[in-house]
């Protein structure tokens, strides 16, 4: 029987699930205390303008959250729900300028999951009609903003008999789902996706066959007509990929269980850090040498740094119990943001961090704790 295997940054969209989520099982914490707020995704724009993305609740029913950084301080902005009467949230965003934002994610009503994709303008975000390929259950984890008619989001919807990649495209008129190559027996999922230009698009998640034997990396590449699949490397056992980052036609990171890198003609595996019982979300590349993977450790967090001989651990700052869920860098700065745990059985309120060339701090936000 197929069973969905859900992308670290949806496990906590809409379940409102923090404690007993992380890599090492349930942590006995006695009456289920509510996710309050979590950040999933990230986009900097510049040092002055940024954009997180995520999920708050409102009287019970999961909402959309934007905070937006304008060199200064975070502040929150409206974004709204649609048509999802029953619960929306956001997972990932990317922005191709100040007045060009996009964010994606899922929403519910009358029991069904349904694509859920925002724009921002300049001055206010609003949601733009999505195609939804499976009547039941479609959902978008990421997403990459290339120009005003050039975009594109993955993520998966339940076909007739197993899981299917969902690949969609803004022409900068309307959504279309694009064909994604999916072998018959195979289940394909998409977590992942970062473009060079228009003509070079990489998405990366996992594939599984049919009966749940062993799952391998997927990697997909655009090249301006079609999506093809790229073979990737053996990573053995857990070879799921859950984030990449293109910088360049021969420099382009992914990471799941293992770091790998693609230098223009294959995949290969890096050195990759001490990171048993962890679980790896995302990655941010600034350079060559100027690596960040981030996500969850044991009831903490989980931030390595390459610099291009190894891998060192940073230490998050004291108000940043939790998970990581997305990281950027660029512009000479380093941004991470998620969830964090008020205590080990508390809430979970929004996080996040900056990183100043030596060490991680903590930055409010609105939606960081009761208080907020």
């Amino acid at each position: 029987m197929w069973r969905r295997v859900s992308i670290a940054a949806t496990l906590i969209l809409l379940s409102g699930c923090f404690q007993g989520c992380g890599p090492t099982g349930p942590i006995e914490c006695g009456k289920f205390q509510p996710t309050q707020a979590t950040l999933s995704g990230a986009s900097e724009i510049s040092v002055s303008d940024m954009w997180a993305v995520g999920t708050y609740q409102d009287e019970g029913r999961s909402m959309p959250l934007t905070e937006h950084w304008d060199g200064q301080r975070w502040t929150s902005t409206v974004a709204p729900v649609g048509p999802w009467d029953q619960g929306a949230g956001l997972v990932a965003v990317s922005a191709a300028g100040p007045r060009d934002v996009w964010a994606v994610g899922l929403g519910i009503k009358n029991g069904q999951n349904g694509t859920l994709i925002e724009h921002w303008d300049g001055s206010s975000w609003s949601v733009v009609s999505s195609p939804n390929p499976s009547g039941t259950d479609n959902r978008l984890t990421a997403v990459a903003a290339i120009s005003e008619n050039d975009a594109w989001t993955v993520g998966d919807y339940f076909g007739p008999e197993r899981p299917e990649p969902l690949i969609e495209h803004w022409n900068g008129a309307s959504w279309t789902v694009v064909d994604a190559p999916s072998p018959a027996g195979n289940i394909r999922q998409l977590s992942g996706i970062s473009a060079v230009d228009a003509a070079d698009v990489w998405a990366v998640g996992f594939q599984t066959k049919s009966d749940g034997t062993g799952s391998k990396p997927l990697i997909e590449h655009w090249d301006g007509a079609s999506w093809l699949v790229v073979p990737s490397p053996n990573l053995g056992a857990g070879g799921q990929l859950t984030s990449v980052r293109a910088l360049s036609a021969d420099d382009v990171w992914a990471v799941g269980a293992h770091v790998i890198h693609w230098d223009g003609v294959s995949w290969t595996v890096l050195p990759s850090p001490n990171i048993s019982n962890s679980s790896i979300h995302t990655i941010a590349v600034a350079g060559p040498a100027d690596v960040w993977i981030a996500g969850a450790a044991t009831r903490d967090w989980l931030i390595e740094h390459w610099d291009g001989n190894r891998w060192t651990t940073a230490a998050a700052a004291s108000q940043s119990t939790g998970v990581v869920n997305a990281v950027t860098a660029q512009h000479d700065s380093v941004w991470a943001v998620g969830i964090r745990s008020v205590g080990s059985c508390g809430s979970g309120w929004a996080l996040i961090e900056r990183w100043d060339g030596k060490s991680w701090s903590y930055v409010h936000s609105p939606h960081d704790g009761p208080e907020s």
